[in-house]
This record gives structure tokens, sequence and C-alpha cells, in this order.
């Protein structure tokens, strides 16, 4: 009897262990597969939000929407809104019969976007596949579909329905360039049409211009389908190291786009020996160039973001092993040195930049590369080189001067303009400098290439100050003078010595001084930040060869309340303008569409100068993939 009772109730632990094991085994055959089991293998692009809820939540933390968000901001925010929703979500819900904000609300999930070689026999271009899933809003996908029939039989343009995998879909033609989209309003050109093929498959929302990308993404829905994205090795190494925690990502496949490049020159190139010009046929073939660019190497494109309480994620990759790094990717390699601000770069400054490498080597990669397009090309430099600065000196060699005095240190330091006068816009206080281990023969290599500048036979001027010879030059920006004859063309002056084992160059003679001052600037150093410093360690460190530094505080202040007091300026003018062309135009709006935004409406900059930090872009690279990660830190005063 006791062995009957423990043999009963082992069988009753099983049954109970079996009941549970196939409902979670319903529970997750019933979710929809991730984007990169669905996307099918040759997606040549793929754009996705794993997490549609998630990636909304992370959006709503970041510094940008909690700005937007800031109770100050609701006056200006509102207008906003309220003029999208007119110029953009009304004008798309006319043309399509689908409500942005519906679309919007409807996405729980996964929100995915892949882009594929047209499937159509003789036919180039490109199929697309959205994939839209809900969650467990399946009965609103249900009643949005019939109001978008509702819609289309109103507006006397059925939608013709199908069955694929025995499911209820159905297709359109609509524009291929919707007109509040931009469309070539006012010509003749008849616009192309595109028939897309929509419909539901439980909780997700398809659609397609290619019914059989449909037909697979269905089967791998339920389990079957063929090999997905994530089959893909280029894919694969892309999504183990940057995807896996990302909120948004996009991947490019870029070898069948390579190959399509390559095929398109092929075909369109000129026939060798087609031209009577002389001079074309010393032109290099195309194909011959895009050899030696070295883009073949190239086998994937991606980025993500990501983002928490302790700010935003940028990750931009180009997948290319170190071995296959030649023409144009080879030119530039970072070197793990040093590439901290130096002292004189203070936290009031609004960019800076220094990259770590061996320009000499750099230069050496290029005349090769020039030699591979073009042995006439790279003929014609040589040429060139030898004969700058011969007008000052006959004995003078450039090349000696130049290519054999440059370094491994580049800085770059701006400050913000003065004022938001176009003048000062345009000439903000900016030092470049360029390190050498010889400053002094470089110099004399600039001087004799000023000749080569538009206007460089003007008279250079030299000064002393500390001790250091500061050489000018003046030379046309390109601009009338005010009030002058228009033939008179406004000029600029650059600036720049030799000082320690730089370079520096500056088109404000007060940066050449200060520079020389030991760089004697008022202000903490900006290497001396302790967010700054965390910042730089997460993308990279100070050691990886490269660092930027973008201080929007700086930039913002001084722009916002030209912005907010006075919207007519020229600056507010032409942020208008650019925005306004961003936005598509209401043929129903009584106001012609001038109104998007108003500048009149946004509360003062002491009030939400909190949300405007800094962002540092670093060096991640390693021999698979050459990498930029820029981050975009919240205040701690303003962390949840």
């Amino acid at each position: 009897m006791l062995k009957m009772k423990q043999n009963a109730k082992v069988m009753l632990h099983l049954t109970w262990a079996l009941f549970l094991g196939n409902q979670q085994f319903t529970l997750l055959q019933a979710e929809t597969p991730a984007p990169q089991q669905l996307v099918p293998e040759n997606a040549w692009a793929v754009l996705t939000i794993p997490s549609y809820d998630g990636a909304r939540k992370a959006w709503n933390e970041t510094l940008y929407m909690q700005f937007w968000n800031d109770p100050a901001m609701s006056e200006f925010r509102e207008h906003a809104e309220k003029s999208f929703d007119t110029k953009v979500s009304q004008e798309f819900e006319n043309k399509t019969g689908f409500s942005l904000s519906s679309l919007s609300q409807l996405i729980k999930g996964q929100a995915t976007l892949a882009l594929f070689p047209s499937q159509q026999e003789k036919q180039q271009g490109m199929d697309i596949l959205a994939i839209m899933d809900s969650g467990d809003q399946a009965a609103r996908i249900k009643e949005l579909i019939e109001l978008a029939r509702n819609k289309s039989s109103e507006a006397g343009h059925p939608l013709k329905p199908l069955t694929i995998q025995n499911l209820p879909f159905y297709s359109a033609e609509i524009d291929a360039d919707l007109p509040q989209f931009g469309s070539s309003k006012g010509t003749d050109t008849k616009s192309e049409k595109l028939t897309f093929t929509f419909g539901q498959v439980d909780s997700v929302l398809l659609a397609s211009s290619s019914t059989v990308h449909l037909e697979q993404t269905i089967q791998r829905i339920r389990g079957g389908g063929g090999k997905a994205i994530a089959s893909q090795a280029t894919f694969n190494q892309f999504y183990q190291k940057k995807f896996r925690n990302a909120a948004a990502y996009g991947f490019i496949q870029f070898q069948p786009i390579y190959a399509l490049i390559k095929q398109f020159i092929s075909e369109n190139a000129p026939n060798p020996g087609s031209s009577q010009d002389p001079i074309a046929a010393l032109m290099p073939k195309p194909e011959t160039i895009l050899k030696a660019l070295g883009l073949e190497g190239i086998q994937g494109l991606g980025f993500s973001w990501a983002s928490d309480k302790e700010g935003s994620i940028w990750d931009f990759a180009v997948q290319v092993p170190t071995s296959q790094r030649t023409g144009l990717l080879g030119l530039v390699e970072f070197e793990s040195k040093d590439a901290s601000p130096p002292t004189f770069v203070t936290e009031d400054v609004s960019t800076f930049q220094r990259i770590r490498f061996d320009a000499r080597k750099s230069w050496q990669k290029l005349e090769a590369m020039l030699g591979q397009i073009s042995p006439q090309i790279a003929g014609v430099l040589q040429m060139t080189m030898n004969l700058i600065g011969k007008d000052r000196d006959p004995n003078f060699d450039f090349r000696r001067n130049f290519i054999e005095n440059l370094g491994d240190d580049f800085i770059v330091a701006q400050w913000s303009p003065a004022t938001t006068e176009l003048t000062d816009v345009m000439n903000p206080p900016e030092i470049i400098l360029i390190g050498s281990p010889n400053p002094e023969p470089l110099v004399k290599a600039f001087i004799a290439a000023s000749g080569l500048l538009p206007g460089g036979n003007s008279v250079l001027k030299e000064r002393s100050f500390l001790g250091r010879t500061i050489y000018s030059i003046n030379i046309p920006t390109g601009a009338p003078a005010p009030g002058a004859n228009p033939n008179e063309m406004t000029t600029m002056g650059i600036h720049f010595v030799a000082s320690g084992t730089y370079v520096a160059f500056s088109t404000d003679e007060d940066m050449i001084e200060s520079y020389l001052r030991s760089g004697n600037r008022s202000g903490r150093p900006l290497k001396n930040n302790p967010e700054f410093q965390q910042a730089a360690q997460s993308v990279g460190g100070f050691n990886s060869g490269y660092i930027n530094y973008q201080s929007f505080a700086s930039v913002i202040q001084l722009y916002y309340e030209s912005f907010r007091t006075n919207p007519d300026s020229a600056l507010s003018g032409m942020l208008g303008a650019f925005i306004g062309e961003a936005i598509p135009e209401s043929t129903d709006s009584k106001d012609g569409g001038n109104a998007l935004v108003d500048f009149k409406k946004l509360p003062p900059y002491d009030q939400v100068k909190k949300y405007f930090h800094f962002n540092v872009t670093g060096n991640n690279s390693d021999e698979t993939m050459l990498n930029m990660i820029s981050v975009s830190p919240i205040p701690s005063q303003l962390k949840r």
C-alpha cells in the first residue's frame, strides 16, 4: 500500500509537471519570434525596435524627452504637437486610411522594417517588409484593417482580397512618392504605383510589396519558413556584439549591395577608346577606382541605440577585418595613445576633438591609393608637390618639409561665438593643433602652400609674440563685402605659429595668443571633470586614440534666447525654414503651413537649462570592426 501511494504521488507530480510544461510550451509558441528569427536571410537591410513598449519607456527617460515633457514646455509642446497632427498625421490618414497615432498605440512588441532585392523577374528595385506586433491587441488589428477597407471603398479604391497561407490578406496600390512626403507637385510626371499587401497573423500586422516574403514570414511565425537572418554570419556577429541589449538597431548587408554597384559600373562605364578626347583617355576606369577605394572588404554596417538611467548610447560600426582595411578604410589607423584634452581646453569649450594617427604613414597610403587609381594623377600630384614653394625659394623641398614633419596628434577646440551675429557665428573662437616632431619646417611648408589658397598671393604678415613668430594671411570667404561692390569679397584672416610640438592655426588672433600664453584660460580644465572622465571611459577611454566632446549647454544657451525673443532673426528663420522643409504642409492648413513651431512659446532658458548636457564619442574598434560609440550621460540631479 505504501509503495502504491508513493507511485501515485510520483504520477501526480509528473502529471502536474507535464501539464505546467505543456502550458508554458503553449505560451512560448504563442509569442512572436524575435526580429532576427523572422526576417529572411537574404535581407539587404533591417531596421527594428525589438520591443516597442520597452523602447518607448527608455526613450521617455532620455534627456530629450524629459526636456520635452517638462511642465515649462507645455505651451510650446502643445502647439507643436497640434501642428504635427494637422500637417502630418491627418494627411497620412487621408492618403493611406491608417492613423499614425492608432498605429503607434497598437504596437507593443517589435516594429521591424526590412528591405530585399525585388522578387519580380526582370525588375530591379527593392521589396519592403513591415512587421508590427500588437502583443495582446489582436482584436484591434482586425478593427484597423476593417477601417482601412471601409475608407478605401468610400474613396472608390476598394482593397483587393487574397489568401496567403489560408489567411485573409488585402492589397492596394499607393503612390510610390506620397504627395505629403515630397512628390513632384506641379509637374506632369506620372507617379509610380506601388502594390502593398497587408494582413494579420495572430497578434502581428504584416505588410509587404512581396507576397513571397509574406508567405515566408507567416511560416516563420508558425515555426517554419526556412533560414532567417540570424543564421547569417555577418549579422550574427553584429547581434552578439552590438544588438543583444539594444532598444533599436539597424543592419546593412554590404556585400550584395557592393556587387550591385560593381554590376552597375560594369554595365554603364564607357568603352575604352570610345572617346576622341585625349584627356578622357587618361582618366581612370570606374572599376579601377572602386577597387582602389577598398570598399570590397566591408561585410556589414550597423548601428544600435540603448538608454537607461545613466544616459543614451549610440553605437556605429563598419564590419571589416583588419587584414581587409585597404584604400579609404586603411587611410587612418587610430593609435593607442593619449587623446585627452590638454589643460587649456576648459569646461566652457563647445567642441573638442583629438585624433591620434600616424599622418606620415597615412599620406603614404593616400599616394599609393592614387597610384593604383591612376599613375598619371599620382604623377601630377608629385610634380605639383615638387613645384610648391619654388617661387619663394628655388631650393625649397616641400615634400621634405611637409610630409617628413607630420606627427601623430591632431586637436580641434572650439568655443561658442561671442554673439549670434552672423559674422560671429561664422567665425567662432577655434584653434587647430597639428602635431609635429619639427614644427618649424612644417610652418615653412604651410607658408609655401598658402600660395595655393584662394587669394593666397596676398601679403604674408609676420609679427613676434612671446618669442614666437605669428604668421597671418587673408583669404576671401566667397561672401560679398557689406555695402561694397558685388565683386568685392570679404576676407578672413588665417593665423598660425609653431610652438612646442605643434603648429597652431586659428582664424582668431586672440586664440593664438592665448595658446602661446600656455593656454591660460579661466575655468577648470575639461579633463578634470568627473562626469566627462566617466563618459570617456565608457566609449573606449582616453588611450583609444580618439575622443570627441560636444557641449550642448554652451551652444544652446547662446541661441536659445535668440530664437525665443527674436524669432524673426536670420538664424531663427533658417531653423524654421529647415523644420518647415522637413515637415510636409497640410493641404487644408489655413495658415499655409508656416507655424509648425512657435519659438515665442518657449520658456526662459533658466527654466530648462538643466536638460542641456554633453555628448562624448570614442573609438572602440577591434580586429573585426571599426567602431565608434557615442554617449549622452544624464546629469546626476535628473537621474530617475
